[in-house]
Formats: C-alpha cells, sequence, structure tokens
C-alpha cells in the first residue's frame, strides 16, 4: 500500500539514521532523490571553529568547573548542528506513483500530485540559496542553489518551516525549483506520465504520414507489363 507522505522521525532519530547511512522509511514502491551534495561545507566549518574555540578557551579559562561548563556547551552545540544535518538527510524529496513529496529540515514542504505535473526539466541556478516563495514560485535550493524546474497544471500549497514564526514560508505555488543530487534521474522519473501523451500523438502523426505516402504512390503500367 502507497503511503502518501513518508513517514517523519524526529531529530535524534534522524541522526542514529544519518550514522547509519539510511533515511526515513519510505514505501516500496517510492523513490528517494537525495540532496546533500555540497551541504557539509558551512556545517563543518562551524564545527571546526567550535572545537578550536574549546581548546583555546579550555588553555584560557583558569577554574577547571568554568572550562567544563563551556565544553559541555560546545559539545551540546556540535550534536545540535550535527543533527540538524541529519534532518535533511533523513528527509530527501520522495517519489511515489501518486505524488513528488518534497522535504526541508525533516518536514513535508508540498504533495505536488503528479497528474498535475505538466513539465520537469533540468535548469541549473546558483543566485537563490535560500527558500523563497515569489509569484507562485517556490524555490527549495541548498548553497548549490537549484537543478530542477517543475511546472504545475494547478498550485499545491506549500509551507516552509523556520526557526521563528515571521521567517516562515506560506502559500501556494504553480512552479517549482528544486535541488536534487541527480537532476537527470528526476526529470526522467516525473516525464513519462507527462509526455506519454504527446508521444502517442507524435506515433499517430508519423504512422497516418506513413499510410498517406503508400497510398499516394502509382505503379508504372510498364513495370507491370514485365515477366
Amino acid at each position: 500500500m502507497t503511503v502518501d507522505f513518508p513517514v517523519q522521525v524526529g531529530r535524534w532519530h534522524s541522526l542514529v539514521l544519518w550514522t547509519r547511512g539510511q533515511h526515513a522509511p519510505i514505501a516500496a514502491d517510492s523513490i528517494v532523490f537525495t540532496a546533500t551534495r555540497g551541504t557539509l561545507g558551512l556545517p563543518v566549518m562551524f564545527g571546526a571553529a567550535t572545537v578550536i574555540e574549546m581548546v583555546v578557551l579550555h588553555l584560557l579559562i583558569p577554574w577547571p568547573w568554568l572550562s567544563a561548563l563551556v565544553a559541555a556547551a560546545s559539545v551540546a552545540s556540535l550534536v545540535l548542528l550535527a543533527s540538524s544535518v541529519a534532518l535533511n538527510r533523513a528527509h530527501p524529496h520522495v517519489l511515489s506513483p501518486e505524488a513528488l513529496v518534497l522535504s526541508m529540515s525533516g518536514t513535508v514542504v508540498a504533495r505536488v500530485d503528479r497528474a498535475d505535473i505538466v513539465s520537469a526539466r533540468i535548469h541549473r541556478r546558483y543566485g537563490v540559496v535560500s527558500p523563497a516563495l515569489d509569484e507562485g514560485r517556490l524555490v527549495l535550493p541548498n548553497q548549490d542553489g537549484t537543478t530542477v524546474d517543475i511546472e504545475l497544471s494547478s498550485a499545491a500549497e506549500v509551507v516552509v518551516p523556520a526557526l521563528l514564526q515571521r521567517w516562515r514560508i506560506s502559500g501556494f505555488a504553480h512552479s517549482f525549483g528544486v535541488q536534487v543530487d541527480d537532476p537527470a534521474a528526476l526529470v526522467a522519473a516525473l516525464t513519462p506520465a507527462t509526455a506519454a501523451p504527446e508521444v502517442e500523438r507524435r506515433s499517430r502523426r508519423v504512422a497516418n504520414n506513413r499510410t498517406n505516402n503508400a497510398s499516394t504512390v502509382i505503379p508504372d503500367p510498364a513495370q507491370m507489363g514485365e515477366v
């Protein structure tokens, strides 16, 4: 039985899944599309800076109890940072036979019925690196921007989570710009359902042309008389 929405797991469960190289459970007939390329650069930089800060403060703070307290706070911040990365890793975009489910920060952003998808094409955009909803177009990038453009026949409801309520994005979108590690695979997975009618029309036109051409061939009387 197909599940419309992938299973959502919490921060700590996501961290465990990430360490195991796994993602949240999905239906057997669904496909995962990750968007992890280029996402570890900033977290690794912050993590390295935090470790250096821990060492420096340990050498500078003369009171052991305060040094231990600062070290514990730094370790907790590293764990929170890792769990935030794990949330994205454990909740990739999921394509089922019925819908494309787009996720960000461990939360489902939009559920797009496959019947509403008009077109999908590879289009690499590097200018926007944070989620945005502008004139009915929702952009779900990472540090490398987006790689696939998706157009819909009818608008879908979207909700992008944020730490603060005023940063939360909600509304309706009739097109999407998304980042996936394998854009060609996503476009190929979405294209058959949307391109089949056009392919069928083209096949019919070719068949009709062949029939018309065959019917206009007039046999040569001289050749008909030859033995």
